[in-house]
């Protein structure tokens, strides 16, 4: 695909900074470990964001819930929330759209909101000749993959090797067509690339005096989100047999980084940031337990073990960040997200449940132990995400320096702190030390001459006191909506873990959290909705809201016997089936079919930083048709399976819960032969 020259050029106009500094896509092998942090002022770092300052402005944004686009409420540009009052004014005053998505974790988004969008002049600019649009991508992530896609798009058709991330910044047509986009931009000309202020006036003048050819352009580019939305042509029914299984499994194990664990390791770029990948670490866990692959096993533990002792992990407060920076796991890029939690909590349970190892449940333990003090709604709710920074500064909250060590410890204490938690070795990160575990503590017991039980009393005594001394710190801002996917993963990890550890509180917060997603989370017809805060769910929920709630309620009904959930996913499967099933196409829709009408309709099949709804749908269907007897639920599980089979083969790397799905499809004793294969 090739765009008219006369708007090729406009890569040179819009290219951004350098990937890395933006957020990246999982999928992106980009060196966050290069990012600098920038001034910002310290208003929105509380749970409440911009709530106890006054201000003279307040745009169309102020009577929005969702904490991201408050934090935007009183910039002096004229957001308008993504709406049919958008883009009827775009198409009445005949202007172009600017829109912008990001999320309130997103670092480089609050820059970008602290450096442009607070400058008066290139608001100003903005809001006479663009309808400017703000979206969280959590509370729509519809048209951030559309519009992300389109970015993908038009650097193709441009020839250039960018790639995406967040803030997302498109230009479009007041029918919502893309013709032009980046990623972050600063307020001006830096460094040989354009600031925000030039790439608005270039765009104005080429939505002057070459509407043509930017129209032509957008037509392009929307052709091509279209094409790559949709899954491919599927001739006739393809043949569900182990083979796609195995085939995503010897993937995951050809990208093993036998050195510092971890998977999709890019031996072209070894030094670039490494994220946990749950997903694919469920898969391999299936091939142990199903198949014991002695393989698997290896690559898995080694992984987790790495993991759980590198700085990703919060070894005072629990929990794990979203990513590690660099190759060896020690310096991670601070957010903290609830999908993360939840999927990795669940993960290591089930290694915990296979192994008996301690470390294993004292990590999900951690994560549980921080979702109960930080991140869990008195209603039984879970909120969203944490923030990285503060005051502008990266990882602010959570590093440290040798004087505040031995200031809270006194010195023999510290002494023993720095040894195990590696402060003695050189610093590397900018702003303090990250605490990481280079040798296990049993081995570091050994060479000190005490028991690894005597070593592990006195550090938890440490860290206690560190943990209390540092929940005194400036808070991070907290994303405190509840999206009920996320949700649904977080009920499902709660169930299995009380199951598998036998802690009936784990059960309990599971049962409380579906509860709560379950009648406080429905429209007047009630249907699911996708997101709640301040006492209002909004939003049509999306396929994955559906499938994450319904896997979790089949968690609670494993755990607890307790038909109500088991009664409640069944309910839930069959609305998911009315309202996102492609009766032509088979396989269910990202969107229901009461949605608005976007540039593109998405039915996804790959995993991204949480599972694919398609995908988790199949694993559900296939215990609900065991669980009911109901043959109609194995069809839609075969049928799924069946349209996504040639994306396995193609990439099968990418779409490890469907390899899953298909492996738990083939043993289904309930199947007949078919599980023979």
């Amino acid at each position: 695909m090739k765009l008219p020259k006369q708007i090729g050029w406009m890569v040179l106009v819009l290219s951004p900074l350098p990937l890395w500094g933006c957020t990246p896509t999982d999928g992106d092998a980009v060196a966050e470990s290069g990012r600098q942090s920038k001034s910002r002022q310290p208003d929105g770092n509380t749970n409440k964001p911009n709530t106890n300052k006054k201000h003279k402005h307040a745009n169309r944004l102020a009577r929005e819930s969702s904490p991201y686009l408050l934090l935007h409420a009183h910039n002096p540009v004229d957001w308008y929330p993504w709406g049919p009052e958008a883009f009827a004014t775009a198409k009445k005053e005949k202007k172009p759209i600017f829109l912008s998505v990001g999320y309130s974790s997103c670092y480089w988004c609050h820059v970008m909101e602290r450096l442009v969008f607070t400058n008066k002049q290139i608001a100003a600019y903005m809001n006479e000749h663009f309808v400017n649009i703000k979206v969280d991508r959590e509370e729509r992530p519809d048209v951030d993959d559309i519009y992300m896609t389109s970015l993908y798009v038009y650097f193709q058709a441009v020839g250039s090797r960018q790639g995406g991330g967040w803030p997302l910044s498109m230009f479009l047509t007041s029918e919502g067509k893309p013709f032009a986009g980046g990623t972050y931009f600063p307020p001006k000309d830096a460094n040989g690339r354009p600031g925000f202020d030039t790439v608005l006036r270039r765009v104005t003048e080429l939505w002057e005096n070459q509407r043509k050819n930017v129209e032509q352009n957008a037509e392009t580019i929307t052709a091509g989100v279209r094409t790559a939305l949709k899954p491919g042509l599927v001739l006739k029914p393809v043949k569900i047999d182990r083979g796609l299984t195995e085939q995503a499994v010897r993937a995951l194990v050809g990208s093993y980084d036998s050195q510092y664990g971890g998977i999709d390791f890019n031996r072209s770029n070894p030094n670039g940031p490494k994220f946990p990948s749950p997903a694919k670490l469920a898969l391999l866990q299936y091939a142990v337990r199903r198949h014991g692959n002695m393989q698997a096993e290896k690559i898995l533990n080694h992984t987790l073990d790495q993991i759980a002792a590198g700085g990703i992990q919060d070894h005072l407060g629990g929990g794990f960040h979203r990513y590690s920076t660099d190759r060896f796991w020690h310096v991670p890029h601070f957010e903290k997200m609830l999908y993360d939690q939840a999927q990795l909590a669940d993960v290591y349970a089930e290694a915990f449940r296979r192994t008996g190892k301690r470390r294993y449940r004292k990590a999900a333990e951690g994560i549980f132990a921080f979702m109960r003090r930080e991140m869990t709604d008195p209603k039984g709710g879970f909120y969203s995400a944490l923030d990285a920074e503060t005051d502008g500064i990266e990882g602010k909250f959570y590093v440290w320096s040798k004087p505040d060590i031995e200031k809270l410890l006194g010195s023999g204490d510290a002494k023993l702190f720095r040894l195990v938690y590696s402060l003695e070795d050189p610093k590397t990160f900018e702003h303090g030390y990250v605490l990481h575990l280079p040798k296990p503590v049993p081995d570091v017991a050994a060479t000190l001459d005490v028991s690894a039980q005597e070593l592990q009393q006195r550090l938890t005594a440490m860290r206690q006191t560190l943990l209390a001394a540092r929940s005194k710190r400036k808070p991070l801002l907290r994303d405190d909506k509840i999206l009920a996917s996320w949700n649904g993963l977080m009920i499902r990890a709660y169930a299995h873990a009380g199951m598998v550890f036998e802690v009936k509180e784990y059960v309990a917060a599971a049962e409380k959290g579906a509860m709560f997603v379950l009648s406080e989370m429905r429209d007047d017809q009630n249907r699911l909705q996708r997101t709640y805060l301040g006492g209002q769910a909004k939003l049509n929920a999306y396929v994955d809201d559906y499938a994450f709630l319904v896997e979790g309620l089949l968690a609670l009904h494993g755990a607890t016997g307790d038909e109500k959930w088991l009664n409640a996913a069944r309910r839930l499967t069959d609305q998911q089936i009315e309202q996102f099933w492609d009766k032509t196409g088979k396989g269910f829709f990202f969107t229901p079919h009461h949605h608005e009408v976007l540039i593109a309709r998405t039915k996804n099949s790959n995993d991204s930083a949480i599972p694919a709804g398609n995908s988790v749908s199949v694993r559900n269907l296939i215990r609900l048709a065991s669980l009911t007897g109901e043959k109609k639920y194995r069809q839609y599980a075969e049928e799924t399976l069946q349209i996504f089979a040639p994306a396995v083969m193609r990439s099968p790397g990418a779409l490890a819960t469907l390899a899953l799905a298909a492996g738990e499809f083939l043993d289904n004793p309930d199947f007949g032969p078919a599980s023979k294969k």
